[in-house]
């Protein structure tokens, strides 16, 4: 017979029957007791959170993995790839559901890569969904060496922890009023972001000496750093993995001794940086026009004979 403390904790902790009578026996028939003893023995919720970096492809990506270990099911599935740097910088130490709405709030920043994403969440999820059939998933290190598996033709680092969970701690999601989002894409937004840059040179150019603002120039980032990569991305400077030549206005000019920094606008708050010594010619695509009045030399109607 179903007694209703007994019934209170099968609804409670998703435990059987007997695994409810076990428990309330082994508390003296305290409830409260029980809800504990059965926390500590049906710890059967395991929740995998992983970062991954493709080192080859600059590409980042956060996946999110909740199975139930008793009837080996795959409960959530969640991921999010981008390039992006940021994203790998989230911390895995938070508790399940801020990480999976951390992966969510990144799906929605510029940089993620929708397609990709979309395949990763299909056929990742049903790769996992056919090991945990086959009972080859019982570790965390099973869960990273299936990782590794399904992205075995890719070049990846691995950042991988698991939560053990109950059923009742799986239900009542955590407090996750305080989540943290890396504090980094914030503080790139908030100033500007210089890239090393190089401006093609061209015989039949401009010397850099006659440069002025508002020249535009053809100019390929240089800089090695994985934000380069992913602004890159962003403003049309990087196409198959690889930086282009693209167009640029130039800001700014400055000579110091025989070598001149030149400032190009790629966009708001992202300058490129390129050093030109005296003497280089540029590949210019258009240039300042200078006013009609310099041009007609009509400055001297205003001077005095």
């Amino acid at each position: 017979m179903i007694t209703e403390n007994i019934k209170i904790l099968m609804e409670d902790t998703g435990c059987s029957q007997h695994e409810a009578e076990q428990a309330l026996e082994v508390a003296g028939g305290n409830l409260e007791q029980a809800i504990i003893n059965i926390g500590v023995m049906l710890k059967n919720i395991t929740a995998y959170k992983a970062k991954i970096k493709n080192k080859q492809k600059n590409i980042y990506g956060l996946i999110h993995i909740i199975t139930n270990n008793k009837n080996l099911d795959l409960l959530r599935f969640s991921s999010v790839m981008t390039y992006n740097p940021v994203v790998y910088e989230q911390e895995v130490s938070m508790d399940w559901f801020s990480f999976e709405k951390a992966i969510f709030y990144y799906r929605l920043e510029p940089g993620t890569i929708e397609q990709y994403t979309r395949m990763v969440d299909t056929d990742f999820a049903i790769f996992i969904t056919d090991k945990l059939k086959q009972h080859q998933i019982i570790s965390l290190e099973d869960m990273k060496n299936m990782i590794e598996e399904f992205f075995v033709l890719e070049d990846v680092e691995i950042e991988i922890i698991a939560q053990e969970l109950t059923l009742r701690e799986f239900k009542r999601l955590p407090n996750s009023e305080h989540i943290i989002i890396s504090e980094t894409i914030k503080s790139n937004d908030a100033g500007e972001i210089k890239l090393d840059t190089v401006i093609m040179e061209d015989d039949l150019g401009k010397k850099i000496d006659n440069i002025v603002a508002e020249d535009v120039v053809l100019a390929t980032i240089t800089d090695t750093r994985d934000i380069a990569h992913y602004l890159g991305h962003l403003i049309g400077a990087r196409k198959d993995n690889e930086m282009i030549s693209i167009p640029v206005t130039v800001k700014n000019v400055i000579k110091k001794e025989e070598v001149y920094t030149v400032y190009l606008k790629y966009a708001d708050l992202i300058t490129g940086v390129a050093k030109v010594k005296s003497g280089k010619k540029l590949k210019v695509l258009s240039t300042k026009k200078k006013p009609w009045w310099m041009s007609l030399k009509l400055k001297s109607i205003f001077t005095k004979n």
